[in-house]
């Protein structure tokens, strides 16, 4: 039998957070004023030069994915969302999501002191059947007062909320988002699963539901940790009901969105908005287009392959419109998902990112011709077995092609059994791959017999799925990057002989045309490259080093 001592904090009960929701009138809150600090690191440069407070009183802020310390430094593999959009983890809330303020001024209302209070006021005043406030403890949890207080002037109390500190505790709406030292630079990943934001719910009285929500006003009460306040959505109240489950198929360069019509099918059918950034279109936003009654479906054209976009929806009642609902997506993304079986773990107690298994699960994504990644994303479940934890959970991916795998380990949380999923994006581990790409999963467990079994955590049969973003191979001439101008080949324009500079650094050359077909590979060239076969034109020479980065170059044979 096992014996292990949990954090604390682990060991504090959440059922007094759980709330069945009915509606699902979700929508994100854009506040107008009252935020106070600012506690997320961003953009290029020190952390202290993009924020003004931390999280905890000791000097720790989050950071978001766009944060490097220089414009050298490595990319982040996690951080909150560089939009600041993103949806709750919470399964009860399913497409519930959260806009976090700008990460370039105030975005949290932090309250250090007992007694501490501030008023978050609304943008748009809004009636609500329930509210959902974003929150999290800075060095310990935490408790507040909460007051909505609506436009009739009437008020609504909440006391003893509880806000979990930001490790360990469940109800999280997001987790794995990292933190950074404000006294020196050091960043923390977190291991994938910490720190965390949680979601806390405040049902409105059935007498308030049909009012506008003007503000909310939290105290800090007693002592404990310091309350950090980011962000408010809502279930709200409306006579005509909005559509819900909006889901996306993608070529690329356009996208067919789909969704479900209310129980109650709106007469006029529905606008819809679409946009490449994610400000929310408002009551008296002009829509992108509509379609007419009866039809669930708009398909948008002309589109940029690998750009993020965010589609809203919306019922029209006639002389009443719904709330927008959002669905954000991404053109030319494809998929592979894994389906020969459950994939077995092996134990090994301290895995590293040079690490193998002899029970990895593999997939191939197939890059389109004229195509080349922009990012990598992958999800899967874990569940445990027998006597097996979701905190003994450790797993990696690879790319085999150029054999680079993520900057660290993730592990899995929780000191019991169950199923932990696992999602993380914007992976540079495949960028500017073309052709059939490799991805292997391998998964490891830190406790149970040794090798490779599934008696005590496994990756469940038909999860691990990755998904790439493409982008036009074309792009790579037209990229320029001021530090990186050294020329890998000379002369060009050529005739029929090609010298390349630094060959000895070089594992393989690829000359493609501009549609993206492959002319011609050599695998440890020489200084001197034959090329008197090839016909005139306008051809991509890209150097696989032997480091593991890309070189390309545009190249013109006479």
């Amino acid at each position: 039998m096992k014996g292990k001592l949990l954090p604390a904090a682990c060991l504090v009960l959440s059922s007094m957070f759980i709330h069945q929701i009915n509606a699902q009138e979700y929508q994100p809150i854009p506040i107008q004023s009252g935020y106070n600090a600012d506690v997320i690191a961003n953009g290029i440069g020190s952390s202290t030069t993009s924020t003004n407070n931390d999280v905890d009183g000791v000097n720790y802020a989050f950071v978001s994915r766009d944060f490097q310390l220089t414009s050298t430094s490595t990319p982040l593999t996690y951080g909150l969302p560089i939009s600041g959009m993103f949806n709750s983890a919470v399964s009860s809330t399913p497409g519930l999501g959260y806009q976090l303020a700008s990460y370039s001024g105030n975005n949290v209302l932090r309250l250090e002191n007992t007694a501490d209070s501030g008023t978050l006021t609304f943008s748009t005043p809004i009636p609500a059947i329930n509210l959902y406030m974003l929150a999290t403890g800075g060095s310990g949890a935490c408790t507040v007062d909460v007051s909505v207080n609506f436009a009739d002037s009437s008020t609504q109390s909440f006391t003893g909320i509880n806000i979990s500190d930001w490790y360990y505790a469940a109800n999280f709406a997001i987790q794995g988002i990292g933190r950074i030292n404000l006294n020196n630079d050091n960043l923390e990943s977190g291991g994938g699963t910490e720190p965390r934001l949680y979601q806390i719910p405040l049902a409105i009285d059935a007498a308030n539901q049909s009012k506008n929500i003007q503000s909310v006003t939290i105290t800090k009460t007693g002592t404990g940790g310091i309350p950090n306040i980011f962000a408010f959505s809502a279930d709200v109240y409306s006579s005509c009901p909005s559509p819900s489950n909006i889901t996306y198929t993608s070529t690329m360069n356009s996208a067919t969105l789909s969704w479900t019509a209310p129980a109650t099918a709106p007469s006029s059918g529905y606008d819809y908005y679409y946009s490449s950034t994610p400000t929310a279109p408002t009551a008296t936003t002009t829509p992108t287009g509509s379609v007419a009654a009866g039809t669930t479906t708009a398909t948008l054209n002309s589109l940029t392959t690998g750009e993020t976009y965010y589609f809203w929806v919306r019922s029209n009642c006639g002389g009443t419109k719904g709330f927008w609902k959002m669905k954000e997506f991404t053109v030319g993304q494809i998929s592979s998902t894994y389906t020969i079986g459950d994939i077995n773990t092996m134990y090994n107690i301290n895995p590293t990112i040079t690490a193998t298994t002899n029970c990895a699960g593999a997939v191939t994504v197939s890059v389109p011709t004229g195509y080349k990644i922009k990012s990598t994303a992958v999800s899967y479940t874990m569940s445990t077995v027998a006597n097996g934890w979701m905190s003994e959970q450790r797993s990696l991916l690879v790319c085999l092609n150029n054999n680079t795998s993520e900057t660290a380990i993730t592990s899995g949380s929780g000191g019991n059994s169950g199923t932990y999923s696992y999602n993380r994006t914007a992976l540079s581990l495949a960028n500017d791959l073309t052709g059939d790409v490799n991805f292997e999963l391998r998964a490891w467990r830190t406790y149970g017999s040794s090798d490779c079994n599934a008696d005590y955590n496994k990756v469940d049969n038909n999860t691990f799925t990755v998904t790439v973003t493409l982008e036009p191979l074309i792009l790579a001439v037209n990229e320029v990057n001021a530090k990186a101008k050294e020329r890998l080949a000379y002369p060009n324009p050529f005739t029929d002989v090609l010298f390349l500079e630094n060959f000895a650094d070089i594992k393989r050359i690829t000359l493609t045309d501009l549609s993206g077909i492959t002319v011609t590979t050599i695998d440890n060239p020489s200084s001197t490259i034959h090329l008197g076969g090839v016909k005139s034109g306008v051809y991509i020479l890209t150097a696989t080093m032997k480091d593991g980065s890309f070189k390309s170059s545009k190249i013109i044979k006479k």
